[in-house]
């Protein structure tokens, strides 16, 4: 081999080694922009960000498209995203052909699923109306549980049922109308959550802003509902206040939340603005979790929602009567006719305080939450929870419905619906 060979060959040898060393400073550079995408999803993810984290999975999931995990995320995202939880069915569907029970959370490398993905499939399907294919994903997940998981079992029965349930619910529709708020309330953007004095002269609501989402407040005056005001600034809210109540037009209730605790806060009106909210004392407020509080016409019961020790299980629905002295008294819960093993949430009093409506995952339901209504009887108990029938509830979450008009109406936040401003509209139902 010639000297001019010998330094032809090397000269290729070196200019391999610089490709090569080239493409896996590429892989790497690669690699480091899909991780930081990873944390950026998960965080949204841990949030409760679901539109936020869908970019970043896609993101990944187009540059790993066999992992399942990822998958399981982005059918996780589009199940929370109202107007796309069609598309979580693909996702899920894949994610459940790569199934682990050792699941690692928070890892980019992890390439299964979790179990966990059967149930959400099972949800997917519920929403969509495939009820079929719904008890299938929920009985092959139940399959994957301990025989001593009783609270899981026990819910996965629950939604087998209301599978069972729907399409008996839906072949009998309700009838009502439908009238929507003034388009000065529902604005371009999601506006949810409204509540209304009993005398219908005044609403507080949700309005999701680009940041947080913001509580707005409008009087009902000559016959229209003056420009709402973002009150969020004047409670000191960082975002994190929730509406639920509107007492006498004076008084309002919230709820503030971290995903981890929950607590009622009150604020009252001075004439001139909303005092900054305070937090209910502990006869109210535990370690636990407490969240929608209603307080009647008259002032004197306050009721809510808690998963405080010695309920039926999950969230459970409490009465509270005021006392002589102003203080709110030790909360009773109201009893099997109305809580069941499962969550029941966003109550509300109306008719001097004689007849409830609240969301279950319990009692005669339809899959997920339903809306439900029951009245108090001479004997001091309550009926048997009505379920307010389909299309007012659906296979989907139903969870707010503010009475109006003694219960013969009511006000609610919908989707979907022609002529609506935004994504989700607040509209004024009439039971029939």
């Amino acid at each position: 081999m010639t000297p001019n060979n010998k330094i032809m060959i090397m000269k290729k040898l070196a200019l391999v080694l610089i490709i090569l060393s080239t493409g896996l400073v590429c892989r790497s550079q690669d690699n480091i922009r899909l991780q930081e995408a990873f944390y950026d999803a998960e965080y949204f993810l841990m949030r409760g960000d679901y539109a936020d984290a869908l970019p970043y999975y896609q993101g990944i999931y187009a540059a790993m498209p066999e992992n399942a995990s990822i998958a399981f995320r982005l059918g996780l995202c589009y199940l929370n995203i109202e107007g796309s939880k069609n598309l979580a069915i693909e996702y899920l569907e894949k994610a459940s052909q790569k199934l682990t029970g050792k699941y690692r959370e928070g890892s980019l490398r992890q390439a299964e699923a979790p179990y966990e993905a059967l149930f959400f499939l099972g949800d997917a399907y519920r929403i969509n109306y495939m009820f079929e294919k719904a008890k299938d994903a929920y009985n092959r997940y139940r399959q994957t549980l301990l025989s001593t998981d009783l609270p899981n079992l026990m819910f996965i029965d629950q939604q087998i049922a209301a599978c069972n349930n729907a399409p008996a619910i839906m072949a009998t529709p309700v009838k009502f109308t439908v009238e929507e708020v003034d388009d000065i309330i529902n604005d371009v953007n999601d506006n949810f959550f409204p509540v209304v004095s009993a005398d219908g002269k005044s609403i507080a609501y949700m309005t999701s802003m680009k940041f947080y989402d913001a509580i707005m407040y409008s009087r009902f005056v000559r016959n229209e509902w003056t420009p709402p005001v973002n009150i969020t600034p004047e409670l000191q809210s960082d975002g994190d206040h929730y509406v639920s109540c509107l007492a006498n037009n004076a008084v309002m209730l919230l709820s503030k939340d971290d995903n981890i605790n929950s607590d009622i806060w009150m604020s009252t009106y001075n004439g001139t603005r909303w005092e900054p909210a305070r937090k209910l004392k502990k006869e109210i407020n535990t370690k636990y979790w407490e969240a929608h509080g209603f307080i009647t016409e008259d002032g004197s019961t306050l009721i809510f929602a808690s998963d405080r020790p010695g309920g039926f299980g999950g969230l459970d629905i409490y009465v509270s009567k005021l006392g002589a002295d102003g203080e709110w008294g030790i909360p009773v819960n109201m009893g099997p006719e109305i809580n069941t093993p499962f969550n029941e949430d966003r109550p509300f009093l109306t008719n001097n305080g004689k007849m409830l409506f609240f969301a279950s995952q319990g009692h005669h339901n339809m899959g997920g939450y339903d809306i439900f209504r029951s009245e108090l009887q001479y004997n001091g108990l309550w009926s048997t929870p009505e379920n307010l029938g389909y299309p007012l509830n659906n296979p989907d979450d139903n969870i707010f419905f503010c009475p109006a008009e003694n219960g013969k109406a009511g006000y609610m936040s919908m989707t979907g619906r022609d002529g609506g401003a935004g994504r989700a509209d607040i509209y004024l139902i009439r039971l029939k």
